[in-house]
Parts: C-alpha cells; sequence; structure tokens
C-alpha cells in the first residue's frame, strides 16, 4: 500500500505539473501561432485550459487520498496536503472567476477580442484577467514545485507512524 501511495502521490503531481508546463510553453504558443485566427486559437487554449484545470483537481484529489494512504507524522503531511489545497483553490478560482468571465468577455465580443480597441470595456477586462489567469497558473506551478521539494525531501526508507 506504501508503493501504491507513492506512485499515485508522484503521478498526480506530474501531470499536473507537466501539464501546466505543456500548456504554458508548448500548446498556447503553438496554438496562436499556427492557427489561422487568434479566434480560433483563443478557443483552443481556453477548452484546454478547462481541461487543465479538470486535470488539476482531481490530481489534488489523488494527492490527498495518497496523503491519507501514506500516514506521515502530522507535520509532513499538513504541509504537502496545504500545499495541494492551496493548488486546488487556486486553480478551482482560476476558472470560476478568471476563467469563464474570460469567455464572456469573447462571447459579447462576438470572438474577436483583440479586434476591439484596447480602451474598449471588455477588451480591458479581458486583458486583466488573462494577466491573473497567468500570475493565479504561475502561482499553482511553484506551489507544485514547493510540493514536489516536500515530496523529494522524504527519507526512501520513512516508516509510518
Amino acid at each position: 500500500m506504501l508503493t501504491f501511495a507513492r506512485t499515485l502521490r508522484l503521478l498526480a503531481l506530474i501531470l499536473w505539473l507537466g501539464g501546466i508546463l505543456f500548456f504554458g510553453a508548448v500548446l498556447a504558443p503553438t496554438a496562436f501561432k499556427v492557427l489561422p485566427s487568434s479566434q480560433l486559437a483563443g478557443l483552443v487554449v481556453g477548452a484546454a485550459l478547462h481541461s487543465l484545470h479538470a486535470i488539476g483537481l482531481w490530481c489534488g484529489v489523488a494527492i490527498i487520498l495518497a496523503l491519507r494512504l501514506l500516514k506521515q507524522h502530522a507535520y509532513k503531511a499538513y504541509a504537502q496536503i496545504g500545499l495541494a489545497v492551496a493548488m486546488m483553490a487556486l486553480t478551482y478560482a482560476s476558472n470560476i472567476f478568471i476563467l469563464i468571465p474570460m469567455e464572456r468577455d469573447r462571447a459579447a465580443a462576438s470572438g474577436y477580442i483583440t479586434a476591439l480597441t484596447p480602451d474598449s470595456p471588455l477588451r480591458r477586462d479581458f486583458d486583466a484577467r488573462h494577466a491573473w489567469s497567468t500570475r493565479v497558473e504561475g502561482a499553482v506551478l511553484l506551489a507544485g514545485l514547493a510540493l514536489t521539494i516536500l515530496v523529494a525531501a522524504e527519507p526512501m526508507g520513512e516508516k509510518r507512524s
């Protein structure tokens, strides 16, 4: 059971952080580079971000489940659970308060948000939320890296309490 729990925690962490890195470094830039319009790229990136958020939330559940199965010393488990919960909260908040309103802005602009003037209220709201989206995803990534460090710092032969 110990090996299963450690493996589950590690795979969930790899999937979540790898997804964030792939999204930011590969998917989003490629979509805006190769698709024929920023409208289509925005649709692809928005849909992918919804999927990434769903994957992240399930990975958070898996991490917390794995930590419960590991039955570590309280302070070690609480630090890891705290980071996983923070990552989940940020991911959920990003989806509800950033991504969904951005999609409303895009729909109100008939999909052509970049055709609006920079001083347009829709464009300003969209751009501000986009900036926050980047910050929040970065915070999730940093929290995930901190969680990775905590996992990597565990002794290999650590006994359960």
